[in-house]
């Protein structure tokens, strides 16, 4: 998703005024965010039936604050994000809630070897971003997965856009670290040698 100018934002805006009087016109709304919010969530929970139930559940959400929604000059991505975020966390601290791993099933063309390389690295990327402190996850899924900028992500998270840049930056530097990727510093300094 490409960035909004504010033309885009106040378009927006108006959609939402319309969705309001008449809720027919949250159809599109509903059509630019729909898959958008279902990758968030299945990349939360790595659970395809739970990615569809809470996608259905914040759209609901959705439509029931709607007439309650208060336009701050950001995308509505960020509110329904910040709705599916707390879905999810809450059905987390459901008892008897389990994280199921995908199945993948690989292309029949490629190459067996470079699959399970493929798959691997994958997977140790995954287990990497799982084991970030909630606070960095949270701001690496928003920022690469929802490629939303630091002040939608701010707004989502609750904290200030210097909170949310330095989440980042801590979380990129664990991820470097942990899959053993050089830190910009030893990159240039290796270039310049």
């Amino acid at each position: 998703m490409a960035h909004r100018s504010a033309a885009e934002l106040e378009e927006e805006r108006l959609e939402i005024l319309a969705a309001q009087r008449d809720r027919a016109a949250f159809a599109p709304l509903y059509e630019r965010y729909v898959d958008q919010i279902h990758a968030y969530v299945y990349t939360l929970t790595h659970d395809m039936e739970q990615a569809d139930d809470v996608t259905a559940a914040t759209f609901a959400k959705a439509m029931e604050e709607l007439p309650r929604f208060e336009w701050r000059g950001v995308p509505y991505s960020a509110w329904l994000y910040r709705v599916a975020g707390n879905l999810v966390s809450r059905e987390r601290r459901r008892p008897g809630w389990i994280e199921l791993e995908p199945r993948m099933l690989p292309d029949a063309a490629a190459d067996p070897a470079l699959h399970a390389e493929e798959k691997d690295r994958a997977d140790e990327v995954r287990a990497a971003v799982a084991g970030l402190p909630n606070d960095q996850r949270q701001a690496i899924l928003l920022r690469f997965g929802g490629d939303l900028r630091n002040r939608e992500i701010a707004e989502i998270m609750g904290r200030s856009e210097g909170a949310v840049k330095l989440l980042t930056f801590r979380a990129l530097t664990s991820l470097r670290r942990r899959l053993g990727a050089p830190m910009p510093a030893e990159r240039l300094s290796r270039s310049g040698s």
